[in-house]
């Protein structure tokens, strides 16, 4: 399992100097405007928090995990 953090975009950079978020020394990634969850541009973070991903903590995607038989 895992663990979204997301922040919108306009208010972070407007309070933030135009830099993004930082987590555990891990920027978030920038998804813009528009994007497949009909939302304004905001930051996102993936942590693998309750299972290991081999490619490790902050990457999206986990080989190892699948969402046949949900």
């Amino acid at each position: 399992m895992g663990v979204e953090f997301i922040v919108d975009a306009q208010t972070w950079l407007a309070h933030h100097d135009n830099t993004p978020p930082v987590l555990e020394g891990q920027d978030f990634q920038l998804v813009g405007s528009p994007n497949r969850y009909n939302l304004p541009a905001f930051f996102e973070l993936h942590v693998w928090a309750w299972r290991e991903n081999p490619n490790g903590v902050f990457v999206d995607w986990n080989n190892r995990v699948s969402c046949e038989g949900q």
